[in-house]
């Protein structure tokens, strides 16, 4: 900060005195340049761009002729702030911050992710830890009405690493995904044969892919495009199912109001284009130009927000860390208003309370999901769960409790080491198989002790020390040569029975 301007408006105060207004003399004005930091505060001087030589003549001129009044005025403004924002308040400030300093009591560890422009800074809490396996399956055990809920693209199956063009063409000529392999099918076909569980497929594709994939599995529930259409367990597999929507559908002439202003934007923006589904209208920027793209998709929120107000429809902005889209959807769908609706629901699919609930996700889609069924685990764990993080967004879920059990276990798990309403984490898909193919044994009650088996994944993938030969055997030349692997892994360790 240049303080050469201050000092000149305490050099001259005095003429704010009646001894000074008496001398007779006309005090002089400050003229700052317009890119000097100072000018921010000294409202009584007059601005100039320093580049501009019309401008400062004219500056010396105005002064030159200002009146008396005028120029008290100038000067009574700028000594004002002179004089009332000094070093000493400046320190005290600073002092009074540091005192009003506390230890956050829900610290939050931060790490840095991707380079460039692209770099962001990401938080998380410092609980979050890796999704504790054998607390898993000592619930799971234990429990007699289990819910299991599975995000489709980026859970059971790895997120498609598709290039903008490969991108495009999918989306134009609704070509396949990529579907889950046969291991982790088979996984989730043998969790929906045990009847104490309860497993829905939760994802923001549409009805008929995710028959395509899953249909032939008996038992297997569906939520399709976040939740919009349910289809609830059936005893036999079938291609033709029963679907009942979240929310009731009305009135749908908002979709071609939405569609008609989205062709004008992506008419005008080079790597957009538009993706259209039974629920949702949406307007995909993620392969433009990121500055632009952002820019345009803005200024399409505001367009729709004004068109569309009287409709019953939310409009959803996802920035370029999200995907980089503008979607309108019917008001009231997400993943966390199906999964209230699910548990207020749950005596459709089984006699009793849910005792045991499992959420895995993967991206923001996800987030309402886990973050209503953590905060459900927390009212019935008052005393027994940690806080809720305070980044939370806190919904109403006492509508849940009546069908809950007191001995409710909750395990909320994002794919991916990120920021997350979830409270866990697994590392990528291989590990949700490896989970999922671990209550499959635990379900066949193929072990005594699940506990005792879990202890196991500490030790790591070794061989063991060879056996120390038996003397008698010795005495009569045969020497043991045997070894025994320890298992590294549940799959490794489960596929000895």
């Amino acid at each position: 900060l240049n303080l050469i301007p201050l000092e000149f408006t305490i050099a001259h105060a005095d003429v704010l005195t009646p001894t000074g207004m008496a001398d007779g003399r006309r005090r002089g004005l400050v003229i700052l340049s317009e890119f000097a930091s100072c000018t921010r505060v000294m409202r009584g001087a007059l601005h100039v761009n320093p580049w501009k030589i019309s401008e400062i003549a004219n500056a010396f001129h105005q002064v030159l002729l200002m009146t008396d009044d005028e120029r008290m005025r100038r000067i009574s403004c700028a000594n004002e702030f002179v004089s009332r924002v000094t070093t000493q308040r400046w320190a005290l400030a600073v002092m009074l911050d540091l005192k009003g300093v506390h230890k956050s009591q829900n610290p939050v560890q931060y790490s840095g992710a991707g380079l460039g422009l692209g770099y962001r800074l990401l938080g998380m809490d410092a609980g979050f830890q890796a999704l504790d396996f054998r607390a898993v399956a000592k619930s799971f055990k234990t429990s007699k009405n289990r819910l299991i809920l599975l995000d489709y693209g980026g859970t059971i199956t790895n997120n498609e690493n598709l290039d903008n063009l490969a991108r495009f063409r999918m989306v134009k000529t609704r070509s396949a995904h990529s579907e889950p392999t046969p291991s982790i099918m088979q996984a989730i076909a043998d969790l929906c044969t045990d009847p104490k569980n309860t497993v829905f497929v939760v994802s923001g594709k549409e009805r008929h892919s995710l028959l395509k994939c899953l249909g032939h599995i008996p038992r297997l529930g569906f939520a399709a495009e976040h939740g919009m259409f349910i289809s609830w367990p059936t005893k036999e597999a079938t291609t033709k199912r029963h679907w009942e929507t979240l929310v009731p559908i009305t009135d749908r002439t908002w979709r071609s109001l939405a569609m008609a202003i989205m062709e004008v934007y992506a008419s005008r923006t080079h790597g957009s284009y538009i993706e259209e589904t039974e629920m949702k209208v949406l307007w995909q920027y993620r392969d433009a130009d990121l500055e632009f793209g952002y820019l345009q998709a803005k200024e399409l929120e505001d367009h729709l927000s004004n068109v569309l107000r009287s409709f019953p429809v939310d409009i959803l902005h996802g920035g370029m860390e999200e995907g980089g889209y503008v979607e309108v959807r019917p008001k009231g769908v997400n993943k966390g208003v199906f999964a209230m609706k699910l548990i207020r629901s749950f005596d459709k699919v089984s006699s009793g309370k849910v005792d045991f609930a499992l959420v895995l996700g993967d991206d923001h889609c996800d987030e309402p999901m886990l973050s209503v069924m953590r905060q459900i685990g927390r009212r019935v764990q008052e005393n027994r769960s940690p806080e809720l993080p305070t980044t939370m967004t806190l919904v109403d879920v006492s509508g849940c409790d009546a069908h809950v059990s007191p001995s409710l276990d909750v395990f909320t798990c994002t794919v991916g080491k990120k920021p997350s309403a979830a409270a866990n984490y697994l590392q990528d898909v291989s590990e949700v198989e490896e989970l999922l193919q671990a209550l499959v044994k635990v379900s066949r009650n193929l072990t005594n002790s699940m506990l005792d088996l879990t202890m196991d994944m500490s030790v790591s993938s070794t061989v063991a020390e060879p056996p120390v030969p038996d003397p008698t055997s010795l005495a009569n030349g045969a020497a043991s040569t045997s070894s025994t692997a320890v298992a590294g892994s549940f799959g490794e360790y489960f596929g000895a029975f």
